[in-house]
């Protein structure tokens, strides 16, 4: 979707003086938020982090392994400074492990739309077409959706909007059917332990807040199948905590997102995966665009070198 700034890094391959390789740290952590941050429709806006609890749900894991990516997402949550929900929380990042996601994503769109916010009543205001087409047919080994109060790409609360979120998480993350947390036959209007996401409420907040309210993430079985589960967990936890650009292109930096290409470098939260998440949710809210951009690019340049 956007194009990354190239010049400067390429230029500083030919400087070797201690100086101007302390210039070109800025601007190549600056590429890499470009690539990787999905961006506000508004450059007025921040971009969008969650604000205070992250609760995390799973669906279609046994119990153990659920219970394995919810506490690895939510000790990465506590590490930026979120607070991890208790057992029995209100799941506001749902993640279903699916035997076919294919299928069921396409399934969600057709059937059960209600679990991406989506309201024939009008309560909620939602993303293009295309952002949903993306999210049905894209085949990916995981993919996702963002409800947040602004965001190119995730459906939109009305401003001020509470989100309704009955599902639960923590102690109730595995929902499998069956035996022992099979994922076989799990279907869109059969999930367990997660229900509608429903907006109400027009309580009004500042113009520059840009909070997320809602992740689901789905995950591929199959094609996460012959990778160690604490990669792939890194990957969700990466995609859960900030709003992540499905169209990045990543390829030239060092981070977890690079898992599924041809020539994986990663199988866990890199450095620079760390610093990105720390930058973020340290970053000023008072300011959004290229200055937040830079904000952030700076951030995390300082947590890498340390």
């Amino acid at each position: 979707m956007r194009t990354a700034m190239f010049t400067a890094a390429i230029g500083a391959v030919f400087c070797f003086s201690t100086p101007a390789l302390a210039q070109t740290e800025a601007p190549s952590t600056r590429n890499f938020v470009q690539q990787v941050a999905l961006e506000p429709r508004s450059s007025e806006r921040p971009l969008a982090r969650w604000e205070d609890n992250i609760c995390v749900g799973a669906v279609g894991l046994s119990v153990a392994d659920a219970q394995t990516l919810v506490d690895r997402i939510s000790v990465r949550a506590r590490s930026v400074g979120l607070d991890p929900g208790a057992p029995g929380c209100r799941a506001n990042v749902m993640v279903i492990y699916a035997p076919d996601a294919d299928a069921l994503t396409r399934q969600i769109v057709d059937q059960r739309r209600d679990l991406l916010g989506y309201y024939t009543d009008g309560g909620a205001v939602v993303a293009g077409r295309e952002e949903l087409d993306e999210f049905a047919n894209v085949s990916r080994p995981v993919r996702w959706w963002y409800i947040a109060s602004e965001g190119a790409g995730a459906i939109q609360s009305r401003p001020g909007a509470e989100m309704d979120r009955q599902s639960s998480g923590r102690s109730q993350a595995a929902a499998a059917a069956g035996d022992g947390g099979s994922v076989t036959g799990i279907g869109a209007g059969d999930i367990q332990g997660m229900e509608s996401v429903r907006t109400n409420g027009t309580r009004a907040r500042t113009a520059l807040r840009n909070e997320l309210t809602y992740a689901l993430v789905v995950v591929d079985a199959r094609r996460v199948a012959n990778l160690q589960p604490s990669a792939w967990m890194d990957y969700v936890a990466m995609v859960a905590l900030a709003q992540i650009d499905p169209s990045a292109s990543t390829q030239e930096f060092d981070t977890i997102l690079n898992l599924f290409s041809t020539a994986p470098s990663q199988t866990a939260l890199s450095s620079w995966d760390d610093a990105y998440l720390k930058a973020l949710y340290r970053a000023r809210r008072d300011s959004g665009g290229n200055r937040q951009f830079a904000d952030v690019a700076r951030r995390m340049s300082e947590n890498i070198s340390h």
